[in-house]
């Protein structure tokens, strides 16, 4: 992809840019109560029914995003390109406005809105991309929150290897809390 000139025209979209992204996740013991969580950034959970806003980390006063910065909402243009992502719990497709920079592997944007979600079991994704074989069937929730998503072959896996897991919730669950929360479609797998 080639970068455009700086001075060319500036393009203004109609539609928002639809790209893929991963979360994490916490919520309330139950698992009735949850939020998506940036896998960088601030750390403060995605707003509910409002679109997130990007600020720069790193207080530059420019506008957000900047070519010369790295802040804005990221996201992919192909699913397969999250394979490498650091616990993610949450893959998605989101739509993205306002000011945008393109980049070889996706976007940066002033806002955005998840689209379509589904809980992923961070192994498979790791291991086979979107193309991931089964569901997920229960959430790990840690103490603060944290949840991890884990598919049947990977529970037993990490019961054999002893993986601490404080309390197991239904995956269907917490999907539906999700999908419920951020009134968004499931991602077909």
């Amino acid at each position: 992809m080639l970068a455009a000139p700086l001075d060319a025209p500036v393009l203004t979209l109609t539609e928002p840019v639809h790209a893929w992204r991963t979360w994490t996740l916490t919520g309330s013991t139950d698992g009735s109560d949850v939020r998506l969580l940036p896998i960088a950034g601030d750390g403060r959970p995605w707003p509910l029914r409002r679109a997130a806003t990007a600020a720069c980390t790193r207080r530059r006063a420019h506008a957000v995003p900047d070519l010369d910065c790295t802040c804005g909402i990221h996201a992919v243009i192909g699913p397969d390109l999250l394979r490498r992502t650091r616990d993610p719990a949450v893959l998605g497709t989101v739509a993205l406005w306002g000011r945008i920079v393109e980049h070889l592997h996706g976007y940066r944007a002033a806002f955005g809105y998840p689209q379509r979600l589904r809980l992923a079991c961070h192994l498979c994704l790791s291991m086979w991309g979107s193309r991931v074989p089964g569901a997920c069937s229960v959430v790990v929730r840690h103490r603060g929150g944290r949840m991890v998503p884990l598919c049947a072959p990977h529970l037993e896996l990490s019961r054999r290897y002893r993986y601490p897991m404080p309390r197991l919730l239904p995956a269907k669950r917490v999907e539906g809390a999700l999908l419920s929360s951020y009134a968004v479609d499931l991602l077909p797998s």
